[in-house]
């Protein structure tokens, strides 16, 4: 039985690749695949940029992190890693901060 125990743990550790923990306040831990992770993170961005509450289970485990935790992803939005437009973001108005109504923006208006 030990055998299977150890092939199952390897398989699972080779089908993990590289994830993200994201611990939560109540204990839990969030973990995503590390390239879902950060394409959740960025659409998220985008729609709270857009003035849209993001929703989804990247900003969901984001707004329950530890404080800890949220700091640090928010340093390494910060600092870049996460493209110009996070770094941006961070700079600019805050982690999944909700942008306020920019109105009607077509050109028509």
């Amino acid at each position: 039985m030990s055998n299977f125990r150890g092939w199952v743990r390897r398989l699972e550790n080779k089908s993990a690749g590289d994830t993200v923990a994201v611990p939560q306040v109540g204990g839990t831990v969030e973990t995503f695949p590390a390239e879902l992770f950060w394409l959740g993170l960025f659409v998220a961005q985008a729609d709270a940029a857009a003035g849209v509450f993001p929703e989804g289970p990247v900003p969901d485990a984001i707004r329950n992190a530890t404080p800890e935790t949220r700091e640090r992803i928010t340093r390494l939005a910060a600092s870049g890693q996460g493209g110009d437009f996070m770094r941006r973001a961070v700079e600019c108005g805050g982690l999944l901060e909700v942008a306020e109504d920019a109105g009607d923006l077509s050109e028509g208006a």
